[in-house]
């Protein structure tokens, strides 16, 4: 009956004084992909104390410190009588303190909450042992006790001890390590391994009770007694310290990252050493991010050539730091233009000096090359064929792709950007950039990028697998300007695909690359923004690039095959147009079935002229004998321009019949999108669409469509629309709201 008083009593005890919530907390460790530490914090209170669960630590250490602290441990409910009564006996009787009566789980009671040695300190520890036994195992109450149990300075529990000490987990220490942990919490601070001499004969003692006891057997023992120890701290690893640092905000104590700790170092020395050279030009920092494609896991991650490297700001972290990207951007444009048809690997398109409406961009070589292919165009990293691109696209479009591929910047500053966005007119980060091109090698869908082992998050589509695949061609090609010298010649070039980037003033330089396996990011410049004249992309990122790809043995990954949703054409090497009677040289296209431009190729128009070629004649002044039909090359305007004025010979239409009567004037808007008398092929089967857009004078605000003379649809002026092709002959017509239009005639073939 007393029994049953005395346990409704410390029921009820239990329920108006709980126990109170241990506020210290652990040490917060950094955990690489295979469990071990790359990086590790002191708790709130500046203590290394890491946390251990009870399957890493080994038997044996529990049994030594049980045979040692509490032989009953497993047998009393957090109070042993017999230890209680004998210590009194003792302390009164006797007149002194010959032995104490403390169990582990008291022990546990006052190093969850210290207090003054005192009679009410030890009744009121008396009870929340009791408490403990209440409320947890007797696992989980020597796990938590070996977790606290002090070792000097700002050493406690046996993890921490483990690796400070003798730079080994709890499991794996020897039966010598084990005693000197059973021996040192009792004089943390007299027997640190400092205090060599006192240490040794306190572990010799326990080694000797321990193996008469049967902890140990014999020959453990007699080993143990003979081996030494080195008085040495070692430092609790700090690898990945921008990371680490990162990751430290989501105030767990232990956190179990995605990094290949044998990469990550690898990265982290070629870094250190790749840097050293920069620094001569006074370029003196770096950052890398390695991103493993198949699951989006960060491999390896430097925000900087060196964490503590206080002159160079080495504790910014370049990897999330806001940038200019250069002209790293422009692979996502050409892979919008793609997928909207606008244009096709082999599509010709001109390069030459254009006004947009007060923006002149120019080439970084400051050249220009009259006409070049689109994959020329991407692969050469040319500005005004991009700039031009980007208008035709729109650059809504493309700001909503870079917004949905986790680009911040863009997304706050949407309205803010123009055209020179894609010539690095924008801040990015090397993140968002490594994350953009990883989606390229994963078929156009974007995941975010992943530092804990938590999964591959749902991924958010940018282009489709063929858009992607073709950027993917073009970016593998060698030939190219940002190829280091050096290179040119190598044999042992990494397979992948890459791209540069130098930001404005040469603040930044950028270099992207990524096979099947992985993506790499590299950033190179200074954190002070400082431009270097020697700065580029060519020279400063891609041999780095090039190093850590050929650590992660990118000879050996697999490649990229094409997508079902790509096929293979010839078109004429002219203009990348579907090939004409007149187009006497193919090449080879990748290009998107029903998405891609078919237009029949017209890079020769047919022009009436006299018998020697001098003047040419329209339908209103053809003479009714004596003339002749010449082929000549359809120019675009603008190239036509660029030809005269930089005197380039070219083949020129005749001037016009001076006798000529007709005037032809205020013709109103101009169909642009397509091309009159043009021939378009169309894939049977497939609802592929034509796209009408047109070119209109200041002042107006509708453009009215007509197709085949029946009204389609009204628009602002500036908004394309599309509408379904049909075979046969057809006549679009363009009106604006002053009354003015334009009809063309075009002809659409099944295929």
């Amino acid at each position: 009956m007393i029994l049953l008083l005395l346990l409704f009593l410390f029921i009820i005890m239990d329920k108006l004084s709980p126990l109170p919530a241990y506020t210290k907390g652990y040490s917060t460790i950094i955990y690489s992909n295979d469990g071990k530490i790359i990086h590790g914090f002191l708790s709130n209170d500046d203590k290394w104390r890491i946390r251990a669960d009870y399957s890493e630590i080994s038997g044996d250490l529990c049994d030594a410190i049980i045979f040692k602290e509490d032989k009953y441990f497993y047998w009393h409910p957090g109070i042993n009588p017999v230890s209680v009564i004998r210590a009194l006996y003792n302390n009164t009787i006797k007149g002194r303190r010959t032995s104490g009566a403390s169990t582990i789980t008291m022990q546990l009671a006052r190093l969850l909450h210290p207090a003054k040695r005192t009679m009410g300190t030890k009744i009121r520890e008396a009870c929340r042992a009791l408490q403990l036994e209440l409320h947890f195992s007797k696992k989980e109450i020597l796990t938590m006790y070996l977790n606290l149990l002090p070792y000097g300075g700002n050493i406690e529990g046996v993890k921490a001890a483990s690796m400070i000490y003798f730079d080994q987990q709890p499991k794996e220490l020897s039966p010598a390590q084990i005693a000197m942990l059973t021996v040192i919490p009792n004089n943390p601070n007299a027997l640190m391994p400092r205090n060599r001499s006192a240490l040794l004969n306190s572990r010799n003692y326990w080694l000797l009770q321990m193996g008469k006891e049967g902890v140990f057997t014999k020959e453990e023992v007699d080993d143990a007694l003979s081996e030494g120890f080195e008085s040495v701290r070692y430092l609790i690893p700090r690898e990945a310290a921008h990371l680490a640092n990162r990751l430290r905000a989501d105030a767990h104590d232990r956190i179990y990252t995605t990094i290949d700790r044998s990469l990550q170092h690898k990265v982290e020395k070629s870094l250190q050493n790749y840097i050293r050279a920069l620094r001569s030009m006074q370029i003196t920092n770096a950052s890398v991010i390695v991103v493993n494609n198949r699951t989006m896991e960060v491999a390896a991650y430097a925000g900087s050539a060196g964490f503590d490297e206080n002159a160079f700001s080495g504790q910014v972290d370049g990897v999330r730091a806001i940038r200019s990207p250069g002209s790293a951007l422009k692979p996502a444009l050409y892979m919008l233009a793609f997928d909207r048809g606008y244009v096709s690997p082999k599509t010709v398109v001109p390069d030459v000096p254009v006004n947009f409406s007060g923006y002149r961009p120019e080439n970084y070589d400051q050249s220009y090359r009259g006409s070049v292919t689109i994959e020329q165009a991407l692969a050469l990293s040319l500005n005004v064929p991009a700039v031009d691109l980007l208008e035709r696209t729109g650059l809504n479009d493309l700001n909503t792709l870079l917004s949905n591929a986790g680009f911040k910047w863009i997304a706050k500053n949407k309205k803010k950007t123009g055209l020179s966005l894609i010539l690095g007119g924008c801040g990015t980060t090397l993140e968002e950039l490594t994350g953009l091109y990883a989606a390229f090698a994963n078929g156009g869908i974007w995941h975010p990028l992943q530092y804990t082992n938590s999964g591959k998050s749902k991924g958010v589509y940018l282009g489709s697998p063929g858009s992607a695949f073709m950027i993917t061609d073009i970016l593998t090609e060698l030939k190219r300007p940002d190829l280091p010298n050096e290179y040119r010649e190598a044999a042992n070039l990494p397979k992948i695909a890459w791209k540069t980037g130098t930001s404005y003033g040469r603040r930044d330089a950028w270099a992207i690359g990524y096979n099947a396996d992985y993506t790499v990011g590299v950033w190179t410049g200074n954190f002070d923004g400082r431009g270097i004249y020697e700065l580029n992309g060519t020279d400063c990122a891609v041999p780095l690039l090039f190093m850590i790809f050929n650590h992660l043995n990118a000879q050996n990954s697999d490649w990229f095959i094409p997508s079902p949703d790509v096929d293979f054409r010839l078109v004429c090497s002219e203009t990348g147009m579907m090939p004409d009677t007149f187009c006497q040289n193919t090449v080879m296209e990748t290009f998107l079935p029903g998405i891609s431009p078919s237009i029949r190729c017209n890079h020769m128009r047919p022009v009436f002229t006299n018998s020697n070629e001098t003047i040419s004649y329209c339908g209103e002044c053809m003479p009714s004998a004596g003339y002749k039909t010449v082929l000549y090359p359809n120019y675009p305007a603008e190239l036509v321009n660029y030809y005269e004025e930089m005197k380039i010979p070219y083949k020129r239409i005749p001037d016009h019949n001076a006798a000529c009567t007709a005037i032809i004037e205020d013709q109103g808007p101009l169909i642009t999108s397509l091309t009159n008398g043009a021939e378009y092929l169309v894939i049977a089967g497939r609802k592929q669409q034509l796209m009408l857009k047109s070119s209109y004078e200041n002042g107006v605000n509708t453009i009215y469509w007509y197709i085949d003379k029946k009204f389609y649809k009204k628009t602002p002026p500036d908004q394309a629309v599309y509408f379904q092709a049909e075979r046969g002959q057809h006549t679009i017509t363009c009106s604006d709201d002053r009354g003015r239009s334009t009809t063309i005639s075009i002809r659409v073939t099944m295929i």
